[in-house]
């Protein structure tokens, strides 16, 4: 009877180890080739996906990661019950936010990002939403929302050529960066 108990102990700690479950995704993947691939992309495990590397299973069963520092996935994106989750490779040139951001605005003239960070200090984890914001042209301007970010001014720089944008900013709290940006894709 000890020996099953001793059985059961050690299998439940196997998996405990490395049992996480795999979620797989059917997806896509667009190459730094500008190749677009049909996969599905794995979440979960030792190696699943996360803001710096996207695992993927080929149709023909082949399995593939690509890490964002060898720049060779530019986006990739799945459909989760009717709801697409659509991602861009930004390099930001530093360490902690340069990733994959996740599309949350998909408007005309700009297209709003986030990667959220977390922060665990003294046992207390804060999240705080880092964004690129692209204008129709192309040129981007990254902020971090949070009280002493001076994520405005970013704003009203990369906005200085719409003055009602910059006036609107004035009442705009950190909770409501993405409605804002939703209304200046309305006008």
């Amino acid at each position: 009877m000890k020996q099953v108990a001793v059985f059961f102990i050690a299998l439940i700690f196997c998996f405990s180890q490395n049992g996480e479950s795999q979620e797989l995704k059917n997806g896509y993947a667009v190459l730094s080739k500008s190749d677009t691939i049909a996969c599905k992309i794995v979440f979960g495990g030792p190696n699943g996906t996360d803001k710096t590397q996207i695992s993927t299973i080929t149709a023909d069963g082949k399995e593939k990661i690509y890490k964002t520092k060898d720049k060779q996935v530019l986006a990739y994106g799945f459909d989760q019950m009717g709801v697409p989750f659509d991602y861009l490779f930004v390099d930001l040139g530093r360490k902690v936010e340069t990733g994959f951001f996740r599309l949350i605005e998909n408007g005309n003239p700009y297209k709003l990002y986030v990667q959220n960070n977390s922060e665990t200090v003294n046992g207390v984890t804060t999240t705080t939403p880092y964004y690129v914001l692209f204008n129709g042209r192309g040129d981007s301007v990254d902020f971090l929302v949070s009280g002493v970010s001076g994520w405005k001014k970013k704003l009203e720089e990369f906005l200085k050529d719409d003055p009602e944008a910059i006036e609107n900013l004035k009442s705009v709290n950190r909770q409501d960066v993405l409605k804002f940006i939703k209304s200046l894709n309305e006008n």
